[in-house]
């Protein structure tokens, strides 16, 4: 039985190719590896037919893990690809630095709700005031989990069965176990699939007291029938799916334009329905649709009621630091009390502060916290420690009516100095009240008409701005002596109605120059220093507002869950996106570019307010063009008088320089390539005006040529950038001089024949398969492993006009080929069947690219007027998408195109004329990982029962 297993396990990784896997198992090779294997195959074998194919996916690693880079790439690709990491935590575990990596990478890619633990050895402990494990008593797990999990998390020891070594299903506490793991990758309950394995086992019992031989001949009188109902029934459900996919797309694109958000949970459903050329194009949209949604850190709650009352929402508390590093959050729908705190730029919860009071400022580099504490007190916290540094009370904080609770205006000092509130009395009188941070000494009591007045400060803190509606006047308080200035009248500034106390409030910005005060439906805005009314505007109803000190970019969330923008003059700009409930907690950075809004339903999304066009890669700020990133995607170059850098795009660093450059080639004549370990730079160099050069391997940590290297006589007429490569191990390049495609061993610098003849060449991402391309002649080359090449495939291309650029997929499956009217082939290299791109044609295309998986093709253009990319579907040639970028940069080139490269794991990398470096996410699982960051709700029910009544589809963000 043992044998069969292991064998249907081979077969289901022979077949597994590139789908997604459902879980990666993480653990210590020296000291878990039986477990491992034995869980690995329980949760492949639990409640699966002993007669049916494993329907789960497991990846458990099996070699004993040597410092290779290769593996730990292996390993890398293995884990993008998995739904779910079961960690085995045991001490060899928490110190096993392999494990700690798997972590790491988890961590920054995924999420802690898709990592299962499973305690086998060492102690485990959750401490429930600090939010997260207990340190000094987890002995178990690795370090790098610290700070991750926002509750407690539940995990399944496996410690009594480990060390009793009864590793089968059939042992009940193993059963349960594995059952525990497996309910959240089934998304079935744990008590359904120990059920279901239980009958199976009963089955083959009962199947052995009845004859296998007669069963296996009823099966077989009945296998033609079964056969040809199994495919009617799949055909019908194919096409069902097929249609309910495309009907999901289509509505996908009706949302784009009013709710990017909808639009994205429609493209993932659609995908998930089946994945089709109209899916991809709805994915591609909405990622582009989407521009300004960074992270959805809280889902909505699925129920409000118990939380709030009518009219009485549940609070929910979001503030930003002035430069946009940290928010906190703060939600009666948290289960555990206190201050969540988040890391904008990585969108990942930082830390959690015990507190029961609301967030109510940020220090300007987040590092200090102000909360309000009942009854109308201000605590000071450190984000840092978590530990309170100072109370500070109004002191009125005793017998106040209902409606006197809390603090109304708030302000802190950019500088960190002071603090500034405004609050009732149990008499009904209202007050400001200032304290100096440092001590936390009173500096100022003033009385005013009402709280809702406007209080802040200028940008050294050496003043204070109050703005009183209810007297119509602006008074200034210098914080260094204590003295108030004499008020000046504001006539005509709109008084705060009594009925409208959530609603109507007065923000100061602009260092505390303007003001903008708020009623339920009107806004306007004013000028301090010149006491007048520059902006007015009715904004219709919504549930509260929130402006950029430095920008004076004005934040709306809407009744309807929309978060719009406005300038300073109350125009309207952009709508960000829109949450499920009433968008009723707001924060801004300084500078506008951050905004954290949180919902009635305890949602907290990020947005950016500058739309998304890709990650830029410095480089140093240097300026490069187009055809300075090799094929390849592995590296910049970047040529100066006498001397020439080369820098890696992956990780924005410089890998070394050599002091040679010859400014008198071009593109068409010039040609690098970067060895694996990034040691060595092959360079290929024609001298300018003449048709010889030289082919040298220069040594990157001595700036140095190496022994090795050969002349040029000739060269090839085809692509604008030659190519050359280096072959897997570095011992091997690969590239076209001397009349013939050849192979140079760098340790012996001899040569090998590919093809006789100048040929256009490029080669796949794994590097092992070689496309050359002679007029309209293709042939496929694969790499042996040790000393040549193998010839697999021959093919032709019509022959309309020369070729621009080639690009080959990851796996060597397939080519591209774009010629100069902007049209592109896309070559099946086994079969030779041929797919033409259809959609717009820009004047001037070249370099195409694919994504990793090799779905999805990206051609570069530009025009007079724009450049970009363009998405193209690679089975169908449909384009799915057209992606500008900037304009071009003052310095480049008239007619400059943009070049497009294979990028690190699922990205690309484009150079255009703006002269900027961009790596993108592209492929259809990133698309899908990047939307469900934005939208993981289901569909509610009545649209799921619109587009999908009759077909079982599974939510996609699960």
């Amino acid at each position: 039985m043992g044998e069969a297993v292991e064998e249907a396990e081979a077969r289901v990784a022979e077949s597994d190719g590139e789908r997604q896997r459902d879980a990666f198992i993480s653990y210590s090779q020296s000291k878990n590896a039986p477990l491992a294997k034995q869980l690995q195959r329980g949760l492949e074998r639990l409640a699966v037919p002993r007669f049916r194919p494993m329907r789960m996916s497991v990846f458990r690693d099996i070699t004993s893990l040597p410092a290779n880079h290769d593996l730990w790439q292996s390993i890398q690709r293995e884990l993008a690809r998995s739904r779910y990491l079961i960690l085995l935590a045991s001490p060899d575990a928490a110190a096993s630095p392999w494990v700690a990596r798997e972590i790491d990478y988890w961590l920054r890619e995924r999420d802690t709700e898709h990592l299962l633990i499973a305690v086998v050895g060492g102690e485990i402990k959750w401490d429930d005031l600090a939010g997260d494990f207990d340190w000094r008593r987890t002995t178990c797990l690795p370090r790098n989990l610290a700070g991750h999990f926002t509750s407690t998390p539940l995990w399944v020891d496996l410690r009594e069965i480990e060390r009793h070594s009864r590793l089968s299903l059939r042992y009940p506490p193993f059963r349960a176990a594995v059952a525990t793991l497996a309910a959240p990758l089934h998304g079935r309950p744990k008590e359904e699939l120990e059920h279901d394995d239980f009958r199976q086992v009963r089955f083959v019992k009962r199947l052995g007291w009845s004859g296998v031989a007669l069963l296996v001949a009823l099966l077989m009188l009945a296998v033609y029938g079964f056969v040809d109902a199994g495919r009617q029934r799949d055909e019908a459900v194919a096409q069902a799916r097929t249609s309910a996919s495309q009907a999901l797309a289509a509505r996908s694109g009706q949302l784009l334009a009013t709710s990017p958000n909808q639009a994205a949970q429609y493209a993932l459903y659609a995908d998930e329905t089946r994945s089709t050329p109209e899916s991809r194009r709805a994915l591609a949209q909405a990622v582009a649709a989407a521009p300004y949604a960074k992270r959805r850190l809280r889902a909505d709650a699925d129920s409000v009621l118990g939380n709030q009352g009518a009219g009485n929402p549940a609070d929910t508390d979001v503030v930003l630091s002035a430069d946009g590093t940290t928010a906190a959050y703060s939600s009666e729908f948290d289960e555990a009390p206190g201050v969540r705190l988040y890391d904008v730029r990585s969108a990942r919860q930082s830390g959690v502060l015990g507190t029961e009071g609301r967030p109510r400022a940020l220090s300007r580099d987040g590092r200090v916290l102000v909360t309000e504490v009942y009854l109308n007190r201000v605590q000071l916290w450190d984000t840092r420690t978590g530990k309170l540094l100072r109370t500070m009370a109004t002191g009125h904080t005793e017998d106040l009516p209902r409606v006197g609770h809390g603090l109304y205006a708030l302000a802190f000092s950019p500088d960190g100095r002071w603090v500034a509130v405004s609050h009732f009395t149990p008499e009904g009188e209202a007050f400001v009240v200032a304290w100096s941070v440092s001590d936390g000494r009173e500096i100022t009591r003033l009385p005013v008409s009402d709280a809702r007045v406007g209080l802040g400060f200028s940008e050294d803190g050496s003043r204070m701005t109050l703005v009183d509606t209810g007297r119509q006047e602006v008074r200034e308080f210098l914080t260094d002596s204590a003295h108030w200035e004499s008020a000046r009248s504001l006539p005509g500034m709109t008084g705060t109605p009594g009925e409208a106390l959530k609603h109507s409030e007065v923000l100061l910005f602009d260092g505390a120059s303007k003001a903008l005060t708020r009623t339920p439906k009107r806004a306007e805005v004013w000028d301090l220093e010149q006491r007048r009314r520059i902006a007015e505007r009715s904004l219709g109803a919504y549930e509260n507002m929130r402006v950029a000190d430095g920008e004076g970019t004005v934040v709306v969330g809407g009744r309807d869950g929309r978060v719009r923008l406005y300038d300073a003059a109350l125009r309207p700009s952009t709508t960000l996106g829109r949450l499920v409930r009433p968008a009723g907690a707001l924060a801004v950075s300084a500078d506008g570019a951050h905004v954290a809004v949180g919902s009635y339903g305890g949602e907290l999304n990020l947005f950016t307010t500058g739309a998304r066009r890709g990650q830029r890669v410095a480089l140093n700020d240097g300026e490069f063009s187009a055809g300075d990133l090799t094929p390849d995607g592995r590296m910049a170059v970047h040529r100066t008088e006498g001397r020439t850098e080369f820098w890696d795009p992956r990780t924005d660093r410089r890998l070394g320089a050599i002091p040679y450059a010859n400014l008198s080639v071009n593109e068409e004549d010039t040609a690098y390539a970067l060895s694996e370990d990034k040691r060595y730079v092959g360079m290929r160099s024609m001298e300018g005006g003449e048709n010889t050069g030289r082919f040298d391997i220069w040594d990157l940590r001595t700036g140095k040529r190496t022994g090795c290297g050969l002349a040029i006589d000739g060269v090839s007429g085809g692509l604008r950038r030659p190519a050359v490569f280096f072959l897997p191990g570095d011992r091997h390049v690969v590239g076209d001089w001397n009349g013939a495609v050849e192979v140079l061993d760098t340790r012996t610098c001899t040569r090998s024949t590919v093809m006789s003849g100048s040929r256009d060449l490029a080669l796949s991402g794994d590097r092992k398969t070689l496309v050359l391309l002679d007029g309209g002649s293709v042939d496929a080359w694969r790499w042996d492993g040790d000393h040549s090449f193998e010839h697999t495939a021959h093919t032709t291309l019509p022959d309309v006009s020369a070729v621009l650029g080639i690009g080959v997929d990851h796996e060597g499956n397939q080519a591209a080929f774009s010629y100069r009217e902007s049209h592109v082939y896309v070559v099946r290299l086994d079969s030779g069947q041929r797919v033409r791109a259809t959609g717009y044609l820009p004047d001037m295309a070249g370099d195409v690219a694919f994504s990793r998986d090799g779905t999805l093709m990206f051609h570069g253009f530009s025009t007079e007027s724009t450049q970009g990319v363009r998405v193209l579907d690679a089975s169908s040639g449909d384009q799915l998408d057209v992606w500008t970028t900037d304009p071009p940069a003052a310095s480049a080139e008239p007619g400059a195109d943009t070049q497009v490269v294979p990028g690190p794991a699922d990205d690309i990398l484009t150079l255009g004329p703006d002269l900027k470096v961009i790596r993108r996410t592209v492929g259809v699982e990133p698309w899908r990982d990047l939307l469900c960051g934005l939208v993981s709700q289901p569909l509610p029910a009545s649209e799921r029962d619109r587009y999908l009544e009759g077909v079982d589809v599974e939510a996609p963000c699960r």
